[in-house]
């Protein structure tokens, strides 16, 4: 099995980073290739909305030669995929709102009858992570919502998890969430056990 994690933090070895490897760390013990992707160290440009080419041309798109053009391919590849961030002004960073825009050409649409003909992630396992420093759970629904309209709705694929971490701040925080942890560990060894 494959595991990909997209890191939406900028902070290596912070609490969002932290998070993700014990859920990858899960996923190594039940015999998963896993893959770590820092999308902030990732050259990414901004979707210009010249969506009838990406749709055209589902292999990549036209406009722009950047990482995506190998991202992607390891999305489309992955077995499991685990999105993770911060929250930051109630949603997920602005890096993984970026990398999502550029996620068009995953589907090949035919814009005479308006439907997509393929839809490379369609039935994909999705996990969703969200840390923040608000105490209140309720932080985290605004970004959980927007992830489920993009992951769900708009790339139809399969959420089978949902990590939350709250009231961590400082890097290491997240050290002292021996439950959250472990739920990520306990999280990918039963999806990958599947």
């Amino acid at each position: 099995m494959k595991v990909t994690a997209f890191m939406g933090s900028p902070r290596k070895n912070g609490n969002t980073d932290t998070l993700v490897e014990q859920f990858l760390e899960g996923a190594r013990n039940k015999g998963a290739d896993t893959e770590k992707i820092y999308l902030y160290d990732c050259k990414i440009n901004p979707c210009q909305g010249c969506y009838k080419n990406c749709w055209l041309s589902p292999d990549d798109c036209t406009r722009f030669r950047d990482d995506m053009d190998q991202l992607i391919p390891k999305m489309i590849s992955s077995d499991l995929i685990l999105f993770a961030s911060p929250v930051y002004m109630a949603s997920y960073s602005a890096q993984l709102t970026i990398f999502f825009e550029r996620c068009i050409p995953v589907h090949h649409v035919d814009l005479e009858n308006k439907v997509i003909i393929e839809n490379r992630l369609k039935g994909k396992n999705v996990v969703m992570a969200l840390v923040h420093d608000s105490p209140d759970l309720a932080t985290a629904d605004l970004p959980f919502k927007a992830f489920e309209c993009v992951l769900k709705k708009t790339f139809q694929m399969n959420i089978v998890g949902k990590l939350q971490v709250a009231d961590v701040r400082d890097k290491g925080d997240i050290k002292n969430r021996e439950k959250s942890l472990k739920e990520a560990y306990q999280l990918a060894e039963k999806l990958c056990a599947q």
